[in-house]
């Protein structure tokens, strides 16, 4: 129907009423196939959101011809590949993002209109329903990352729903590159047939968790469900680890969702936190446990670069700068091109910072979901922040760098910090009280090998069933 897809010349293409014709062609087929009270319903976007492609305006003139048609719902997408909103929008696109183009549906019939689009609390969800923006509210990722959504909403347990973080890693990147599907925050999905029913454990176990991260919190939560004492230990003051200062990153807040999540479980679950409390033989003395958890995270890994530790500039870390412990200039070098180091880029232009970005590597952020880095690319051009792959650094000096990026050499000059945002290296140092103990140790996420989100989550709840 849109016209930058439709060429055609004959009685389908051209003018609406043609471009049109072949969905009452459609609609009138099924009606004779299936009965007049058969209910047909559509799913139509509201808006392309790319050049020349269909409009809230058609939506809303075709929705009246639908309903005369017999059509008796409609329910109002957004986007196409190559849109700039995308269909399967991430975490950087405002909830509710295609609300607007139901409601504009909405009044101009009389049947059903249905929204969708980033629609994760059930407090939102009611409240388009009681402004009349839509007469229902469809939820896609929200039912993967919790598959009781339902059921916890309507019995008011709302604080206990596993929240979607619109990250799209395991849902939609993980089929477009057809890998099996599943969901950052809950490692069941796509493999639901494999895992048996909980029985209670089969043995009473003492569990300490080291670490109040995401991996340490979800192995917490996955050990108290199946029945054992646990009790996690924190060196640091606060819960929520690398993540929690990775949701400092702008439009990166959604992240604290999970965590939020992990720590209501924590007290739900009655799981103490021992903050401040390092793992020590005393500790493990006091609390002999059967299985000692080390989810003890990252930390960067400096690299060895000629001229980075001769360098008049300041040198910091992407850690130390978010928990803002070191304040950067204002002509910043970001050295590293993952998601790490491209969202603290994002993060020192919008401080309105110049930012560099050296990626020693031929791609950006491979470890981010396509739909999620799109937004993030998208940010970083409105920010201006340069951005160089495939880099080869010859040499750090007083106030820049000397490098080759695809062949060519490149000079920076006037430059006050570089950042250090690229490889992170495990933290095991507590493996070495093992020897003290009966109590047997193992490794989850950064701590067993850095990775994203997805890894920590999975062995987490993974070490935890297998006990």
């Amino acid at each position: 129907m849109a016209p930058n897809s439709n060429i055609r010349t004959d009685e389908y293409g051209g003018s609406f009423e043609n471009r049109t014709r072949f969905l009452f062609e459609i609609i009138e087929a099924i009606q004779e196939k299936a009965g007049k009270d058969f209910p047909v319903g559509i799913r139509i976007n509201g808006n392309d959101y790319i050049e020349n492609g269909w409009e809230l305006k058609d939506t809303v003139r075709l929705a009246p011809l639908l309903e005369k048609a017999g059509v008796v719902y409609l329910h109002i997408s957004g986007g196409v590949y190559g849109s700039t909103e995308l269909t399967i929008p991430s975490m950087y696109t405002p909830q509710g993002c295609f609300v607007h183009l139901a409601e504009a549906v909405e009044k101009v019939v009389n049947i059903p209109v249905i929204t969708v689009g980033r629609i994760k609390d059930p407090e939102q969800a009611n409240q388009i329903l009681k402004e009349g923006k839509a007469d229902m509210v469809s939820m896609g990722r929200s039912f993967l990352a919790d598959p009781h959504y339902a059921r916890k909403a309507r019995e008011g347990n709302l604080s206990q729903i596993r929240p979607c973080v619109g990250c799209c890693l395991g849902c939609i990147h993980a089929v477009l590159a057809k890998e099996p599907g599943s969901c950052v925050v809950n490692p069941d999905v796509g493999r639901e047939y494999k895992i048996k029913e909980e029985t209670g454990p089969k043995t009473h176990l003492k569990i300490l968790v080291v670490g109040a991260g995401p991996a340490g919190m979800a192995a917490a939560r996955m050990f108290a469900l199946s029945g054992h004492d646990t009790l996690i230990c924190e060196k640091g003051l606060a819960w929520g680890g690398l993540l929690a200062l990775a949701a400092i990153a702008p439009g990166r807040g959604e992240l604290n969702d999970i965590l939020n999540f992990f720590n209501r479980e924590m007290d739900r679950l009655g799981i103490e936190i021992r903050y401040d409390t390092p793992l020590s033989i005393d500790l493990l003395d006091e609390i002999k446990p059967d299985k000692v958890i080390l989810a003890t995270g990252s930390m960067p890994d400096m690299p060895v670069i000629k001229g980075l530790f001769q360098t008049d500039m300041g040198l910091i870390t992407n850690v130390d700068l978010l928990r803002g412990k070191e304040k950067p200039g204002d002509k910043i070098i970001v050295l590293g091109g993952g998601m790490a180091g491209l969202i603290t880029a994002d993060f020192l232009a919008d401080q309105g910072k110049q930012v560099v970005v050296l990626n020693r590597k031929k791609s950006f952020a491979e470890e981010m979901s396509s739909n999620d880095r799109y937004y993030l690319r998208e940010r970083l051009k409105k920010g201006k922040v340069s951005l160089y792959k495939n880099v080869a650094v010859q040499a750090f000096t007083d106030d820049g760098a000397v490098f080759k990026s695809n062949g060519e050499t490149v000079t920076l000059e006037g430059f006050d910090t570089v950042v250090i945002s690229e490889k992170q290296q495990p933290i095991r140092d507590a493996k070495k009280l093992e020897k003290n103990t009966n109590a047997k140790f193992y490794f989850i996420g950064d701590a067993k090998s850095p990775r994203h989100l997805m890894y920590c989550i999975s062995e987490a709840e993974e070490i935890a069933r297998s006990a």
